[in-house]
Order: C-alpha cells, then structure tokens, then sequence
C-alpha cells in the first residue's frame, strides 16, 4: 500500500520561512527605510532643484511612520513648507494592492509660506517639470495613465473619475490631529496668514476656529463638519466665530473685487448614482452672500440666498450636470441639464425646462445691486422658462437653438421707479464712453436736433433696418434665427465677429445700459426688452424714433440729424439714397468714418459691394423704386466738418469688403 502524502509538514514549513521573512523585515524596517527614503530625496532634489532634507525617520510598529524635521524650499530661496513632526499611520492590507490608504495622522508645528516677489516665487520649482502621461505612482495609486474605451487616447471619464475619487478619499485618515498649522501668503508687501491652534477629527467629526489676518482685517472664522473617507463623503460648515460676515482674504488685493457671507455650507458624496456613470452629488449654499466687482455691476450683488443641490455624472465619453440638479436663488429655482462631450471638437447641450410660476418670484428674485432698471418691479400672472441648445462643434451648423419665455395672464401692477416707463415720454439721454458722461440732450422736441420718425429720410430708416434689423416691424425684441447663425459664425470663426442684437436690444442698451459694461448687462437687456415689447410700454414706431435720435453715428456725433448735418450739412429729412446707405453703414463703427473715403472726400470704390447688397434688399422688400435702385450711384462727398476732420487726419486705412457686409440682416 502507497503511503499517503501529507501536507502538514510542506506548510508548516512555510509558515516557519514566512515568519522568518516578517521578522526580518520587522527588524531592518528602519535601515531599509533610511536607505529607500534617502534615494528618493536626492532623486526629488535633483530632478526639481530643491532642497528637501527629513532630520529623523522611523517605523512606530508596523505601519506608522515617525518624521521629524521636515523641511522644504527651493535648491536657492525661501523656505517653503516646514514641519516639526509628522506621524502617519497606513493600511498595510491595502498597501499589498499597492493602494496608499491614511488610517491616522498627527502633525506638529506646520508652517507653510508661499512667496512672490515680481515673478521670483519659492513654488515655481515644483510646476516647471513636465511628467509623462503614462507616468503612474503605483504605491500611491493615482490616476496619471489615460484609459481608452473605443481607441487609443479617449479618456473613459467614468473610470478616470473613480480611479481620482478612490487616491482622494484614501488620504482622508480615519483620525487626524493638528496642532499649531500657520500658512502665509505674501505677495510683494502683502501678507495674508492662517492660524489653526488645533484640528482634531475624531470619529469623522471635525470643529476648529480659524484666525485669519490680512492688513488691518483680523477674523475668526468657525468651521466644522464630517469626513468620512471609507463613505466618501464630505460635509463642511464655515461661519463667522465673531458675529461678522466672512469677507476672503487676498480677492480685494488680486483683483480689486469682494466676496463676502454670512455662512458657506458644502456637502460632496461620491458613488455610482447611474449604471454606466461615477458621480458626486451634493450641495453648496451662500447665506448673505455679497459680491463686488465693477466688471459684475457697479454696485454691491447682494443674495439672500443662493444654493445649488447638484448631481455630477462621469459616463465613458461625457460629462453631465443631471436635471436632478436645482439652482435656487433667492425665490426662484430651476433644474439645469447640461451635457459636455469633450472627444474632440466635442459636443455641448444645455437644457432648461421652468414650467409655469408667479412671474414675481422671477423679478423679486433679482439680486439688490443688478438689474437696477427692474428695482420695485411688481406683476401678477405666471411665466415659463424654455432652453433647448445643442452644438457639434465639429459640424457648426447643426446648432439647434430655441428659447422661449411665456406668460399667463401676466401683467405689469407697478413699475417701481418708472425708468421703463420714459421711452413714451421726452427726457434725458446721457452718452457714456468707457463708464463716463460725455454728452446729455433730451429726446423730445426740446432738442434743435431732435426729429420725429416722420422727418427722418424714409431712405435712412429703411437702409438702418436692411443693415441692423430687417424684422424690426414684425418681432416683439428677439430672432431667435439670429441669435442662431451669429454663434455659428462665432464658431466657424473661433471669435466673436457677430451679434445677434435687434433694434430693440439696440435702443435698451444705449437708453437704459449704457452705462453698465458688465457680464449680466445682456441678461438685463433682455428682460428689459422683454417687457417692452410684450407689455407695449411704447409703439414701434416710437422706440425707432428713439433709436435713430440717440444712437452714436460719429465721434461725439449722436442721433440723426446731427449726423446728416456733420456729414452732408442737410437737414436729416434730405438725405438721398446713397447718403442713407453710406449712414447705415457705419452704425457698427461710428468713430471710424473717415476710413471709407479717399483724399477728395469721396466715398472709397471698396463699398461698391455693399451698396449694392444693401440696395438688393431693399429693393426686394419694396422700400425702395426700381428707379431709385437702378439710378443708385455708390458714392457720397462729405460736405459737413467731417470733411475738415477728413482733411486732418493722415492715415486712410480702408475696410475690407467682409468687415463692411458685417451685421447686415439676412
């Protein structure tokens, strides 16, 4: 009989030399890793020119590392971080899947200065080296590889975004303990510091003040929340620990501006919220949030409240901010779609779908500081809200664009300081450029130059129309057909070279907003346009009247009269044909006149073209006679001061023949 094998003995064996190798390992932990800590810092110091040295290290049992005497600055500077003692204790099991998973931390004495002095700062030395892309830190797990999903050099945004998701929320310790934390900023002359005297997260829990100085600003601020790295999850709280409102540091020194609020609170969750998708949701919501910046309004954007419940999609190809998502500000909220293709050129699509709400809760919901126009606005009824956009930036014309704001029984009950209301009426028009005042004339007949629309050239008010708003008659302030091919324009031309603006936006915009060259100003000029035109404040026939007796056709040279007075020295009344046409031209590029004309002040044969494109127009909507057409000689002789102006100035730089059919209506 054959003697049955054991493998009692094999194994036990084995144990025995694997016990051996811990112990070994156990043993010469420390000197292994004095000598692979060291390789490393002279390879980090070589390859980034710096200068990082670690006085003491050493193995605390197994798995905690003890570090004293941190320090790092450049090879030549100043110092840039320093710490006392640092402790970190890892998961080993997770280690062996090559996975740097933090289960505690203790820091003592940190002490980070970030300087800059013209451009010599102590940080640039850690962003002046390029690193493959290929490039993967395997101990730490963290994403530098690009995955592919259909071919080479596609990212899988999915993967990419678990892959970051798993190496952030793995540096997240368990408990954490900082004691004495200082960062400070100076910028030239200007310091900004950070003092924490503790931060302790002990059972995912965290609760620490927060000194901050700047100049003469001294704040405390409160913060608090959970980290919890094994549920990724985020939830944090700042407010003010001395009853103010927390004004950031440094915004005011970098770009003249102020961001202010009462309270900042901030949630992020990660996890799978879709099948094919990784995804964070979350909140983040300002109480008492102010804003200042001259670019944003003139005066301080103030919001009772603004949050944004939000939930953020990775799929294979694409990015997706899901109509899950509520914006809310103030008394209004709405659920934004938007999707973001990036594989090259990509693809964009944005949707908002508002059914039917008290139009009032739109118009209270306005921030104190924008949309001064508006200010004291009150109506009853309902409006809704539609958006559908989409765009192959590959393929520029299939760009779908469609908007639409309704109403239901909707009405104006008070117009709050009444400014919409002075169109129907004489009053004062004040010029601005670059933000200043520089010319006030009233709009009525009070004004030598004023005139009504029917002593204005039909000619001028026909050829204004051909070259800036065709529709103007039979639209109530929007094309939507316009708005559409000036982006695909500026798509095609990867710039911006045309508007879609209306007559009516036109006219709100120097009457109303002239003033105000921020980024919400076309928001306001719609709304503004919006109301006039559905709410029937004044006629067509008036809002033109105002637009050709304000509008800028000149250096310094504002409404039509003048202009046909400093042009053609004639009353605006006896313009002729190719005198309107030439007017009509130069409404895009008022101050630049003299550019269209040679040496005897007759019109350059460069605007043949466009005459004759204009004229076509005309013709064809029968604003003008086939004899008036067919008699049109594309030449006009400057006979006003502008002639003189002409005479001055030296250097004719002509239009090219693209630059002078620019805005003119389709």
């Amino acid at each position: 009989m054959k003697p049955r094998f054991s493998l009692a003995k094999p194994l036990q064996w084995s144990a025995v030399v694997l016990l051996f190798i811990i112990l070994l390992c156990f043993m010469f932990r420390n000197p292994v890793m004095r000598v692979v800590l060291g390789s490393r810092i002279a390879r980090f110091n070589t390859v980034y020119k710096a200068d990082l040295r670690i006085r003491k290290a050493k193995f605390q049992g197994l798995s905690t590392v003890f570090l004293t005497g941190f320090s790092l600055k450049p090879g030549a500077g100043d110092s840039l971080l320093r710490i006392d003692t640092l402790v970190v204790s890892i998961n080993a099991w997770k280690l062996l899947g090559e996975r740097l998973n933090i289960s505690s931390l203790e820091v003592r004495n940190l002490y980070l200065t970030v300087n800059r002095h013209d451009s010599v700062t102590n940080y640039s030395f850690l962003l002046g080296r390029g690193k493959s892309a290929a490039v993967k830190d395997s101990a730490s797990g963290a994403p530098r590889q690009r995955d592919t999903v259909a071919g080479a050099g596609t990212t899988n945004y999915a993967e990419a975004a678990e892959r970051i998701f798993r190496w952030v929320f793995d540096k997240i310790p368990g408990e954490t303990d900082i004691s004495n934390l200082n960062i400070r900023s100076i910028t030239s002359s200007h310091l900004v510091s950070l003092h924490l005297d503790r931060f302790s997260l002990e059972d995912h829990a965290f609760s620490t003040i927060i000194r901050i100085n700047e100049d003469s600003l001294e704040a405390r601020w409160k913060a608090e929340g959970r980290l919890d790295g094994r549920s990724r999850y985020i939830e944090a709280t700042l407010s003010s620990a001395d009853n103010k409102k927390i004004k950031l540091p440094y915004i005011g020194f970098k770009w003249d501006a102020s961001l202010g609020f009462d309270s900042l609170k901030f949630s992020l969750f990660a996890g799978k919220f879709r099948d094919d998708a990784a995804g964070i949701k979350g909140r983040i919501s300002f109480g008492g949030l102010q804003v200042f910046h001259e670019k944003i309004a003139a005066d301080t954007v103030k919001f009772r409240k603004l949050g944004i419940d939000y939930l953020l999609n990775f799929g294979r190809d694409a990015v997706e901010l899901d109509s899950e998502t509520t914006v809310s500000f103030n008394d209004l909220d709405f659920h934004p779609y938007l999707k973001y293709r990036p594989a090259k050129p990509g693809q964009i699509t944005i949707r908002i779908n508002k059914p039917f709400f008290p139009g009032q809760d739109l118009f209270s919901s306005l921030p104190e500081g924008l949309f001064t126009n508006l200010k004291g606005l009150k109506t009853s009824g309902d409006l809704s809200y539609y958006l559908d956009f989409f765009v192959d930036l590959s393929i520029p014309d299939s760009l779908k664009f469609d908007m639409d704001l309704k109403r239901q029984q909707f009405r104006v009950l008070s117009y709050g300081n009444g400014e919409l209301l002075k169109l129907d009426s004489s009053f004062l028009y004040t010029a601005y450029e670059n933000g200043m005042a520089v010319r006030t004339f009233a709009v009525g007949p009070g004004y030598p130059n004023f005139r009504k629309i029917s002593q204005i050239s039909p000619f001028l008010q026909y050829a204004v129309m051909t070259s800036e708003d065709g529709g103007f008659y039979l639209h109530r302030g929007f094309i939507q057909d316009s708005f559409r091919e000036s982006i695909i324009v500026n798509i095609k031309e990867g710039r911006f070279v045309r508007g879609g603006s209306t007559i009516s936006m036109q006219l709100i915009k120097n009457v109303f907003l002239s003033r105000n060259k921020t980024i919400v100003r076309k928001l306001e000029e719609a709304l503004i346009v919006w109301l006039i035109e559905n709410q029937q404040l004044c006629s067509k026939d008036r809002m033109y009247e105002v637009y050709l007796n304000v509008i800028e056709w000149g250096p310094m040279i504002y409404g039509a009269n003048e202009a046909s007075r400093f042009y053609f020295n004639k009353d605006a009344s006896k313009l002729t044909l190719a005198e309107a046409i030439f007017m009509a031209s130069i409404i895009p590029r008022p101050k630049w006149f003299m550019y269209n004309f040679d040496e005897n002040a007759h019109l350059r044969a460069s605007m043949a073209d466009y005459y004759r494109l204009v004229s076509t127009k005309m013709l064809n909507k029968g604003w003008i006679t086939r004899q008036d057409f067919d008699r049109l000689v594309p030449d006009v002789e400057l006979k006003g001061v502008a002639r003189q102006l002409l005479k001055d100035h030296k250097i004719i730089i002509p239009f090219s023949q693209q630059e002078q059919a620019e805005g003119i209506d389709n």
